[in-house]
């Protein structure tokens, strides 16, 4: 039985606990501040802010990845059990692709909450589309991969095939843009030379927002926010962005992180509130 299948009345038990963050609001606020500060004296223009969330864990890992897969189906999902941990990623992100010649990424910067309502559901929607503070931090992070994409890519190749596309999950909408470039001379090693970290993930400019995002962070990120992939005989290859991750431990603890783009017109409390939305496929 592959661990993606949705669980049968048979699979074996599996339950979690409310995710717990370690940052109070406050904490966090201050933090969001402190990075509106750094944007206003001109250090920064974005930082992907993240927060680890704990929980608890007890049953079966597999049948847990298949119950919230099954009703959060995503395109770069992934399972990986080694000696002692459990990475259930949940990724609706792709980090790069290669096809042939062609080099593919795809950041996501932009979310908004579902809703029950179908009519409301529409409206937070078209709000996301609409909202001029997310389609800046989305077209920060495009100009930033279209930059790194050109160290690798023929002249004149790389192009912005969709800008702002809205995409729909079963507990956000997320504000999507596509970028690509050819580069049929690049090996794998050279793709994560010059994209990897996902500037998605990291912010504008990537190494100051890296430097702050290493000094303010509560805890390393480790997998979280890395990559999760396939590399396929013919040098083609997929791989994610590590977000909507949870790691499970062998002794009942996983940590599951949340974050987003923080830009000077960043609200803390709504930043905070989007945190919350993103780990809400843990309660499926």
């Amino acid at each position: 039985e592959a661990p993606w299948d949705a669980p049968d009345a048979d699979a074996p038990a599996a339950a979690i606990s409310l995710p717990a963050p370690r940052m109070t609001e406050p904490d966090y606020v201050r933090q969001i501040d402190a990075i509106r500060g750094l944007i206003r004296d001109g250090e920064l223009y974005q930082v992907n802010f993240t927060q680890p969330l704990d929980v608890g864990f007890q049953g079966d890992p597999a049948t847990l990845y298949r119950r919230i897969a099954a009703r959060n189906p995503v395109a770069h999902a992934a399972y990986i059990q080694d000696d002692d941990r459990t990475v259930l990623s949940f990724s609706p992100e792709l980090f790069v692709r290669r096809d042939g010649p062609r080099l593919t990424t795809r950041p996501m910067k932009g979310t908004a909450p579902r809703h029950a309502d179908p009519a409301e559901d529409e409206r937070l929607g078209q709000e996301l589309l609409a909202s001029d503070k997310n389609r800046a931090e989305n077209l920060m992070i495009v100009d930033l991969l279209r930059n790194d994409l050109g160290r690798l890519a023929e002249p004149g190749s790389v192009k912005v095939d969709a800008l702002f596309s809205l995409e729909r999950y079963p507990t956000v909408w997320t504000m999507t843009s596509t970028v690509s470039a050819t580069a049929p001379q690049a090996s794998l090693s050279d793709v994560l030379h010059a994209l990897f970290p996902c500037g998605s993930i990291t912010g504008a400019p990537k190494v100051a927002a890296m430097r702050r995002i290493r000094q303010m962070e509560t805890a390393p990120r480790g997998l979280y926010c890395g990559s999760i992939g396939w590399l396929a005989p013919d040098g083609d290859f997929s791989l994610n962005v590590a977000i909507r991750t949870l790691v499970l431990d062998q002794h009942g603890h996983g940590v599951y992180s949340v974050g987003g783009g923080i830009v000077y017109d960043s609200d803390p409390a709504s930043e905070w509130q989007e945190c919350h939305w993103k780990a809400r496929i843990l309660r499926a």
